[in-house]
């Protein structure tokens, strides 16, 4: 017997985070003789928001799983996205839809966006919107899967989801337990670290009604070999036991509370396929549309409105809302000794482009790809730290990008919002940019650089020159070229579905299912 061997896992903590490890740690570790324990603690829970929005990673998640996409939305009320809209969000651009994938199509060789930028810099602009079908469809809100042929104009698309958090939490949690993950409900009063500083066990406050619960519990005591810090901002394992420092991003992702008022569908014929992102004086707002209900989220910071002006400024009574307290940043760490933090606990960074759970998703992936056989593996921990914050630093860049393009607004916060210290990666990406059209992309990199690119002309930030072989081509072909893809990507836009009809036609809908369970009932 390898007494170093990892045999046990223990998870602490429930909610979105918790239960999505559990379900890709069932999944992934399935054949080897894993046993995994989720400690859902109460003053722990994590304090999820109602809505979350997702990147086309979050599918290819449930298809690592072999979950049917078809049962999860039935189930949960979610729906598809395709696309941003940014409402108001830069002086530059008034409404801009920002999807999944590059904008437009090579022409000769050369990448679509150059030919956007020759246009605006002769005076002569396009609406960029027009050359993307999946910003074409968000705008009407419609949605059809990807074409898998890919000669296809319906194959030139990614998509997300717009999740029901709650019901895609309790989703997850039966699929987990389904896998073979045991768990309780249980408050944990300490936690004991063996003579090299490993965690070795938690004590539950009350253990009498557990001791048969899960094979993991001892007179109360739970043992484990690797433990997943799932607590949030509590961090009870990474912080409270194992003294991990926290790196704050306040400075440059100025945020410390998020305001949420969630209202009951308001769109009975139309589900939208895009979510919004809108800014206001103190802050900016994202809003997110499943099939049954409306979120409005209002992050802010505490030095220019306190929360009645957030309501006041939203137009929604108080005691209608909740509002949480963000801790933007992340860990030196998150994995150390035979501790690894996922979700709050290990960092949060904002949600204008990939969101909490991208990250939750990411992690576990990671983990799993990296699962050490026994427990001193420090190179295993080692490059899973390198990798994560390789992630969190261009996904922050990502979206610190998202508010210079925003800090032209004349609002005490949106001025010191761009006088923010720019990283040197961001810097260098911005200038060569600037200077020719092109994108630097790095190691570790969430978004392609079109996506970069499109950001970056839908919010106005035009680039001084293009690719120079476009001067020497005939312009009447260009012309006739772009018109032809334009008019392509429209005509195929609208032959697309409604969103809504499309949900009711392929049985993703949360209302067939409903009625289909009430008769059977």
């Amino acid at each position: 017997m390898n007494l170093n061997a990892i045999n046990r896992i223990v998870i602490l903590g429930g909610g979105m985070t918790g239960w999505t490890v559990a379900a890709a740690l069932a999944k992934g570790l399935q054949g080897i003789q894993k046993s995994i324990l989720l400690i859902d603690s109460a003053p722990q829970a994590v304090s999820d928001l109602q809505c979350e929005a997702t990147t086309p990673a979050c599918v290819a998640f449930h298809q690592f799983l072999g979950i049917s996409e078809t049962d999860l939305l039935s189930k949960t009320g979610s729906s598809f996205l395709l696309a941003t809209q940014f409402n108001d969000w830069s002086d530059n651009q008034q409404n801009y839809f920002l999807p999944f994938n590059d904008h437009g199509f090579m022409l000769n060789r050369i990448e679509f966006p150059q030919y956007a930028i020759s246009r605006y810099l002769s005076g002569a602009p396009l609406n960029f919107d027009d050359f993307s079908l999946a910003s074409a469809a968000a705008k009407a809100g419609r949605f059809l899967h990807p074409s898998k042929q890919e000669s296809s104009l319906f194959s030139t698309f990614n998509y997300g989801l717009n999740l029901n958090v709650t019901a895609y939490t309790d989703y997850l949690r039966d699929f987990a337990v389904c896998s073979g993950v045991e768990h309780i409900c249980a408050d944990v009063s300490s936690f004991s670290l063996d003579a090299v500083g490993n965690i070795e066990s938690i004590t539950l406050a009350d253990y009498t009604q557990f001791e048969q619960a899960a094979s993991a519990i001892t007179n109360g005591v739970v043992s484990g070999d690797l433990f997943i810090d799932c607590s949030g901002v509590q961090a009870a394992l990474i912080e409270k036991a194992l003294n991990i420092e926290w790196h704050s991003a306040e400075k440059s992702l100025p945020v410390t509370h998020v305001l949420s008022h969630v209202g009951p569908v308001a769109h009975t014929q139309a589900v939208p396929s895009h979510r919004i992102l809108k800014t206001v004086a103190s802050g900016w707002m994202q809003q997110i549309s499943t099939q049954t209900q409306t979120e409005q989220q209002y992050f802010y910071h505490r030095n220019f409105v306190n929360a009645a002006q957030a309501c006041a400024e939203l137009g929604v009574d108080p005691a209608n809302v909740t509002i949480q307290q963000l801790s933007v940043g992340r860990r030196q760490l998150f994995w150390a000794k035979n501790c690894v933090a996922i979700g709050d606990s290990a960092g949060n960074i904002g949600v204008q482009g990939a969101g909490k759970l991208h990250l939750i998703q990411s992690a576990v992936l990671r983990l799993i790809s990296l699962f050490p056989q026994q427990l001193s593996s420090v190179f295993n921990a080692a490059e899973y730290n390198r990798l994560t914050h390789l992630e969190y630093d261009h996904i922050e860049d990502f979206h610190v990008l998202h508010n210079q393009l925003a800090s032209t607004q004349s609002s005490v916060y949106w001025q010191q919002v761009a006088r923010t210290k720019l990283s040197d990666r961001l810097l260098h990406k911005l200038e060569l940019f600037k200077l020719r059209g092109l994108i630097a992309f790095y190691e570790g990199e969430t978004f392609s650089p079109g996506v970069w690119t499109s950001l970056l002309l839908g919010n106005g930030f035009w680039p001084q020159n293009y690719d120079p072989l476009i001067r020497n081509m005939d312009s009447g072909w260009i012309e006739q070229q772009l018109g032809k893809m334009k008019n392509m990507i429209h005509s195929a836009a609208e032959s697309m579905p409604l969103q809504a009809d499309y949900l009711n036609q392929k049985k993703y809908s949360f209302f067939q299912s409903t009625r289909i369970a009430a008769i059977a009932n």
